[in-house]
């Protein structure tokens, strides 16, 4: 993935699902990349592949009550 092409978003989520929404990312093939920035706040920015906004803010709203997404930015630089 070409991160120079790629939107950041960033979220701050409950702590104990970090690992899931890794995961729930990583099962669609090739629409991002998370990395937790800081582990304690639980604040985690996504990489995400050119064309696949939509389909990132489409499973965040899906599974925010479930990851204890608190809050996230829409493409960050």
């Amino acid at each position: 993935m070409n991160m120079d092409r790629c939107r950041v978003f960033e979220v701050w989520m409950d702590p104990r699902h970090i690992h899931l929404l890794t995961s729930i990312i990583e099962a669609y093939e090739g629409l991002g990349v998370v990395t937790t920035e800081d582990p304690r706040l639980a604040h985690v920015r996504i990489a995400v592949a050119p064309g696949c906004e939509g389909d990132l803010l489409t499973v965040l709203d899906h599974e925010r009550e479930r990851l204890g997404i608190r809050s996230f930015v829409h493409g960050v630089s």
